[in-house]
C-alpha cells in the first residue's frame, strides 16, 4: 500500500544529503527528514508524498543515533542559520567530505574522485568574522534584529548568535538598545573587531599581514581556518620564480598577497571596483610589486587581455556560489595552465565546473574540503588540476 501524506512510518536515518536533510527509505522510496542524524530510529509524519520521493517530520525518537548531542542555540530549528547543531562536531566533518566525494561522483561523473578527508574548522561555534542581520520595525515601533527562519519566510529576532565571534554579539547587544537601533534599514553588517578600521573598509589579519576589505564586500567567514585555506591554495598552485600567476575573482587580493612572493608575476581579475582598490592597496601595503590587478567581467577581461596565444603556468579560481561561466572556462583552457586551482563554496557546481576541466584535457588530481562553515550545509573545497 502506497505511503501518503499524513502518514506515519518508521525508518532509520542512513545518511545526510547535501542540503541538511537526513535520507531514510519507505516502500523504496528516498523519505526526507530534516533535523536528523545518521543512525536515528524515527517515526515520521509524511508532509509530502511524491512519486519518487516522501518528505517528513519527526514524530517521536525511536533510537537516538549515538551521533546526536544537543544543540547549544536556543534558536536552533527556527532560525535558518544552522542544520547540523544536533550532529557532533567529528561526523559533521566526515559528512561533508562524503558530500563532496558524492557530488562528484553524481554530477562530475568521476569514478572514485580522489576527495581527501575534510580539514576541520579549530572552533565548531564563534568563528564567523562577519555578519548580516535583517531588521524589522514592529507595530509598536521596537526593532527586532536577526536572520531568517527556516522556510526562509519569517526574521528570527535573536540576542546572540552560537557561530559568530563574540565581538560580533557585543556589537548586536550594543545596537539592540532602542537608542542605537539601525534606523530605515532591513540588513545591517556587522564585522568582528580587529581593533583597526577605515570608514569604507574593515582590516582582517591572515598570517599575521593585514588585509583590506570593503565593508560591503566579500571575506572568507570563518576566521580560524583562513589562514589554512590560504596554505593550501599555495601548495596547490605550487608557482615557481620564473612562473606566472592568473587569480579570476580575485577579491581583495588575498591570495596574490601570499602567491606573489614565489612568482615571476600575478593577475588579478575582479568586477568589484572596491575589492580591486583594496587589492592594489593591500599589495602596495606589504610592498609587493608584481602583481597587476584588473577591474571588470572576468570573461570579458580574459577575451581581451589574454588573446592571441598568451599562456599562463597556473590559473587561481575562486568564483560565486553559482560557479564558473562556461565561457570563462573555455578561455582558462585555452591559457593552457600546467596547473589550475579551483576554490568553491558549492561541491555540485565544482563538480560540474570539474567535468569541463576534465574534457578539456586537465586531469583531476586531488580534492580538499575545508570546514570553513560548521554548524551549517555548506561546505568549501579546494580542487587541483593538472594539464594531461
Amino acid at each position: 500500500m502506497a505511503v501518503r501524506a499524513k502518514d506515519i512510518i518508521t525508518i532509520t536515518i542512513e545518511t545526510i544529503a547535501f542540503g541538511g536533510e537526513g535520507i531514510g527509505r519507505a516502500e523504496n522510496l528516498v523519505v526526507f527528514v530534516p533535523f536528523t542524524a545518521p543512525g536515528d530510529v524515527v517515526e515520521v509524519e509524511i508532509r509530502e508524498a511524491k512519486k519518487r520521493y516522501l518528505r517528513g517530520r519527526v514524530k517521536n525518537w525511536v533510537t537516538p543515533s549515538p551521533d546526536r548531542v544537543e544543540p547549544p542555540c536556543p534558536y536552533f530549528r527556527r532560525c535558518g542559520g544552522c542544520h547540523y547543531q544536533h550532529i557532533g562536531y567529528a561526523k559533521q566533518v566526515e559528512m561533508k567530505g562524503r558530500q563532496v566525494s558524492e557530488a562528484f561522483e553524481r554530477i562530475g561523473k568521476f569514478t572514485a574522485p580522489p576527495v581527501e578527508n575534510a580539514l576541520p574548522s579549530p572552533a565548531p561555534y564563534g568563528y564567523r568574522g562577519k555578519a548580516e542581520f535583517h531588521v524589522e520595525r514592529a507595530r509598536d515601533g521596537a526593532y527586532r534584529i536577526g536572520f531568517m527562519d527556516v522556510g526562509g519566510s519569517r526574521l528570527v529576532d535573536i540576542e546572540r548568535c552560537a557561530i559568530m565571534e563574540e565581538s560580533i554579539n557585543e556589537q548586536l547587544t550594543f545596537l539592540r538598545r532602542p537608542m542605537h537601533a539601525p534606523l530605515r534599514v532591513d540588513r545591517y553588517v556587522i564585522w568582528s573587531l580587529t581593533g583597526k578600521s577605515e570608514e569604507k573598509h574593515v582590516v582582517r589579519v591572515v598570517k599575521g599581514r593585514e588585509i583590506l576589505v570593503p565593508f560591503e564586500g566579500f571575506f572568507q567567514a570563518n576566521t580560524t581556518l583562513t589562514d589554512s585555506l590560504v596554505d593550501t591554495v599555495t601548495e596547490f598552485v605550487g608557482s615557481g620564480p620564473g612562473e606566472s600567476v592568473l587569480d579570476l575573482y580575485c577579491g581583495s587580493g588575498l591570495f596574490p598577497l601570499f602567491l606573489a612572493p614565489a612568482c615571476r608575476g600575478i593577475v588579478g581579475i575582479e568586477i568589484d571596483g572596491e575589492a580591486v582598490e583594496c587589492a592594489r592597496r593591500n599589495m602596495e601595503r606589504h610592498g609587493i610589486e608584481n602583481a597587476v590587478f584588473h577591474e571588470g567581467d572576468v570573461r570579458e577581461i580574459l577575451e581581451r587581455e589574454f588573446g592571441a596565444g598568451k599562456a599562463v603556468d597556473a590559473v587561481v579560481l575562486d568564483p560565486p556560489r553559482t560557479g564558473c561561466e562556461r565561457e570563462v572556462l573555455d578561455c582558462v583552457i585555452g591559457l593552457h595552465p600546467s596547473r589550475v586551482v579551483y576554490v568553491s563554496c558549492d561541491p555540485a557546481t565544482l563538480a560540474r565546473d570539474a567535468r569541463l576541466l576534465a574534457d578539456g584535457g586537465y586531469a583531476l588530481i586531488t580534492v580538499r574540503p575545508v570546514d570553513m562553515f560548521p554548524q551549517t550545509k555548506h561546505i568549501e573545497a579546494v580542487a587541483l588540476f593538472k594539464k594531461k
